[in-house]
């Protein structure tokens, strides 16, 4: 983690916008900082979920990692916005692409804490083998 050093006066601004909207201080600095840092998206918004902040295609549920993963498996654009996601644009489309680019990192773990193996691995974390082995039905 690293740290900024605003004046009090900010900082009584972020606690009181902080208490607003039930957040800390650092949360409404990290978002006011990055909407204004970031590069600019037409088509993307960052949502919060359960499992933290998701890239997803504005008015749609459907994430930045999704068209990423369409993508790997060897579908165009065209295609995605032809066959597969018909209520999507070209453009709104290559706006994830570009802000895979932008973001790869973060998109990245997104993808790699989606995965099977991942979730696996997490119940085996969480529950032990022997809880992993009931909850997936298997017998050791």
């Amino acid at each position: 983690m690293n740290t900024i050093t605003v004046s009090k006066t900010t900082y009584k601004l972020l606690q009181s916008k902080a208490q607003e909207i039930a957040q800390t201080p650092d949360q409404v600095a990290d978002e006011l900082l990055r909407h204004q840092l970031a590069p600019q998206h037409a088509y993307i918004e960052v949502v919060e979920k359960i499992i933290g902040p998701q890239a997803v295609i504005k008015d749609t549920r459907v994430p930045v990692s999704i068209i990423i993963g369409y993508l790997r498996i060897g579908e165009t654009p065209e295609s995605l916005v032809e066959k597969i996601l018909p209520h999507l644009t070209l453009a709104q489309v290559y706006d994830a692409l570009s802000y895979y680019y932008d973001y790869q990192d973060e998109i990245e773990q997104e993808i790699t804490k989606n995965s099977e193996e991942y979730g696996r691995n997490y119940l085996r974390e969480h529950l032990g083998e022997e809880g992993y082995l009931r909850v997936t039905g298997q017998t050791k």
